[in-house]
């Protein structure tokens, strides 16, 4: 009885060394190397983003900035813009020229534009949009505020918000097309960044210049889930010591493959204008011949 009991316990002992050995010891090692190849890349996607940031004027002249205003008019493309303008649903017509005001720091946006209908103003503040036309409560375009204004502050303020909390710059590869090379950054923000599922958005930077020049985003919470954009950046200026794009292109790249949709471009850019914080409050919106104060 002892002697099969000997004989089991050596069974199993050699059993259990053979599936630590086979099984659980590779899949550590394994888990272990993912998760040092996911720090890497990490790292190498910092770095990235990181001489971007200096390429485009620096963090510490990008802190210094408290607001901008400019010029910014959106023209869609005849065919394709025609389709896809209702589906994206960002202006009530197909050309607007608008005058935008947005504090860079904070989620605070206000746009005037004029249209057959009057007078729009529209503004997104602490998640809230709010649109008037021609001072009264305007429900159709409060959608498209929630849309556009936050969009363009934040497309605005790239690629310095790649560094806002939750965000997770991952590295992907070096890209050669044309005679250029681009480093690839794969940035998805996360849960604590307030959406689920996460956004995610594949930026390529100009290994020449080391600025912006592309990028695919997809906005979950805000276009249909099965849309994903790219943004080109064009026609970079300098303003105040920062460089951004005078020009951007958007293209549609699912469910279709690379339609040009519209443009923007941007023009008389002035930072640290004064503007009041009050000025982005639905309050001021209704007047629509509200100054920044």
């Amino acid at each position: 009885m002892i002697l099969k009991r000997m004989f089991l316990f050596t069974v199993l002992l050699f059993g259990g060394m053979f599936l630590v050995n086979s099984v659980v010891i590779p899949h550590v090692r394994r888990a272990r190397g993912h998760n040092e190849l996911r720090q890497l890349s990490l790292q190498k996607g910092r770095e990235v983003i990181m001489q971007a940031i200096v390429a485009h004027g620096g963090l510490a002249a990008w802190q210094n900035k408290v607001d901008v205003s400019l010029h910014l008019t959106d023209r869609w493309n005849a065919l394709p813009g025609a389709v896809f303008s209702s589906l994206i649903n960002m202006w009530p017509e197909r050309e607007v020229k608008t005058q935008q005001y947005h504090l860079l720091h904070q989620r605070a946006s206000r746009l005037e534009m004029n249209t057959p209908a009057g007078k729009h103003v529209w503004g997104y503040r602490d998640f809230q949009p709010w649109a008037f036309l021609n001072n009264q409560t305007d429900p159709e375009n409060i959608r498209r505020a929630d849309l556009t204004l936050p969009l363009s502050n934040y497309l605005l303020a790239l690629p310095y918000r790649f560094l806002d909390a939750g965000a997770y710059p991952h590295f992907v590869n070096e890209i050669k097309e044309n005679g250029r090379i681009f480093d690839r950054v794969r940035v998805v923000f996360g849960l604590n960044a307030g959406t689920y599922p996460p956004n995610e958005y594949v930026a390529d930077f100009d290994q020449a210049t080391g600025r912006l020049a592309r990028l695919e985003f997809t906005l979950r919470e805000k276009m249909p889930s099965y849309v994903t954009m790219r943004a080109d950046f064009e026609n970079y200026q300098r303003f105040d010591g920062l460089w951004m794009p005078t020009q951007i292109d958007f293209r549609l790249v699912k469910p279709l493959c690379d339609l040009p949709l519209h443009r923007w471009q941007i023009s008389e850019v002035r930072f640290n204008t004064g503007v009041a914080e009050n000025f982005f409050t639905r309050e001021a919106g209704r007047r629509s011949d509200a100054i920044p104060l």
